[in-house]
């Protein structure tokens, strides 16, 4: 065993240098993070138990990575609604509510937002529109399709105002004849690089634009970054669609759209509640 001489003709053990010492010390170590896990793992399996049917326990139990593959494709399927705006085309959330044709991050970051004094500009509408009114002060809505525009026509509130059907330099200019400024530029339909071109003037200083399919016009994300523009990047799956896409959202360094400060809906988000 290393020793280290001390002065008196006396020595001491280097612990240090010990390597059975270092083992011991390592298999300790493993097995308190094993136990840590193992406690974190019940910890968890007792909180999902109560809201769990008896066969989802049954699964959970003796089938446990089957069991978390089926809560996930509840969470995926039924908490977030894909199934149903799979099938009716209509993005929609767990409580048949409407809601923007964007992907989940996105959605799940607007949801915290406080949108109460902002006016919207949006180039594209649909279900987003009818989400947009709920929380805006006004949103201004450009559509090209007669289907979409009938059927805001028919659901509008007060609020929204649509123009549409309408198509080419009316599309794009129509909205910007009055020279308002908006607090939330939203860039979901046609010809989206002249709509951001021509409309980022009227974007508020501390306001933001959200472009859909940004994966699909990188040209247009590096203009908006060279307008001192920065980008947020929100990607993973949305409503109706099988495949997984972009939003994001461009912000200068004055925006400022406050915080709503409420919780996260486990109903709609499907993420586990734990106390504070």
């Amino acid at each position: 065993m290393p020793q280290t001489p001390r002065r008196g003709g006396t020595s001491v053990v280097n612990w240090n240098d010990n390597p059975y010492i270092f083992r011991c010390n390592c298999v300790v170590g493993y097995d308190l993070h094993r136990l840590q896990i193992e406690a974190c793992q019940k910890r968890r399996k007792q909180r999902l138990m109560p809201s769990m049917t008896f066969l989802e326990r049954a699964l959970h139990y003796f089938f446990p990575r089957v069991g978390k593959a089926m809560l996930i494709m509840q969470t995926l399927f039924v908490k977030r609604a894909l199934w149903q705006s799979i099938r009716t085309g209509l993005p929609v959330d767990g409580q048949g509510q409407p809601v923007p044709w964007i992907t989940f991050p996105a959605l799940d970051y607007l949801s915290q937002l406080d949108f109460s004094q902002s006016s919207v500009l949006e180039y594209g509408g649909g279900q987003s529109s009818l989400w947009w009114a709920a929380r805006a002060r006004t949103i201004t809505t450009v559509e090209a399709r007669e289907q979409w525009a009938k059927m805001l026509r028919d659901k509008a509130p007060e609020n929204l105002r649509l123009i549409g059907p309408v198509e080419g330099s009316s599309y794009v200019e129509t909205p910007l004849k009055e020279k308002r400024m908006f607090e939330v530029l939203i860039i979901d339909g046609l010809l989206r690089p002249e709509c951001a071109r021509a409309a980022l003037p009227f974007l508020a200083e501390h306001g933001l634009l959200i472009l859909d399919n940004s994966d699909w016009y990188a040209p247009l994300c590096s203009w908006l970054r060279s307008q001192g523009m920065m980008q947020i990047d929100f990607h993973g799956f949305g409503p109706v669609n099988n495949y997984t896409w972009c939003t994001s959202i461009f912000i200068r360094r004055q925006c400022a759209v406050p915080h709503r400060g409420s919780p996260w809906a486990a109903s709609v988000y499907g993420n586990l509640v734990q106390p504070a």
